[in-house]
């Protein structure tokens, strides 16, 4: 009976948390794109857990890097990149799969081709990224300000940067996938709840039935 009562307290109390961490995200799993980066960018804290897209159309190359681990096993990389802008500013973007490093690594390789008059135009198609907005760590900003130190891009030469990040390295499917899993657990509660009530009322109903394990 008191393991019952313990997996329904439990239940409940998971129950609650859960509500309002769906409440509180319900933006990131289940809303859409609500502006864009140069939209939400002046305001960015308005922005705050909602989904804002950019069209990349040119880059400068990738300035940071940073890894996640648990007991020191790597479990994911989050990689930063420099984009230049239509409007001929300067944002910080972040990515983690693959297709997205592959395909802003091309799109350095293009831009830089374009710089050193190789083409009259950058060869690759734009390409939209979404995620959401908020500000860098302090180690990464100072590698940005680093690459924008090294390649001579001045505010006092008229540059525009913006500090924001746009951060691509997460997305809706990654949530809804987190988020229905964990769902899964107040399902296993209530199993193991009928599980457990249905061997008590056994162990009740036959008590020479005593030594079923509780």
């Amino acid at each position: 009976m008191k393991k019952t009562t313990g997996l329904i307290v439990l239940l409940v109390i998971f129950v609650i948390f859960f509500g309002a961490v769906t409440f509180f995200m319900r933006d990131l799993l289940f809303g859409n794109v609500v502006a864009t980066y140069e939209e939400a960018e002046p305001n960015y804290k308005s922005y705050s857990d909602k989904w804002i897209s950019y069209e990349a159309v040119a880059c400068l190359g990738c300035y940071a890097e940073e890894t996640e681990s648990y007991n020191f096993i790597p479990t994911g990389h989050t990689y930063y990149y420099m984009i230049w802008m239509s409007d001929g500013s300067i944002m910080p973007l972040t990515v983690s799969s693959k297709k997205d490093r592959e395909y802003l690594d091309q799109l350095t390789d293009a831009t830089y081709d374009y710089i050193d008059g190789k083409t009259k135009m950058i060869e690759m198609e734009p390409r939209t990224f979404i995620g959401t907005v908020e500000t860098q760590k302090s180690e990464a900003s100072q590698y940005y300000r680093e690459m924008l130190n090294y390649m001579e891009i001045y505010e006092s030469d008229g540059w525009v940067i913006r500090s924001v990040l746009l951060d691509c390295s997460g997305s809706k499917t990654t949530y809804l996938i987190v988020w229905s899993v964990v769902m899964l657990i107040p399902v296993a509660l209530v199993f193991a709840m009928v599980s457990s009530a249905k061997k008590e009322k056994r162990r009740l109903d036959n008590p020479e039935m005593d030594y079923l394990p509780r």
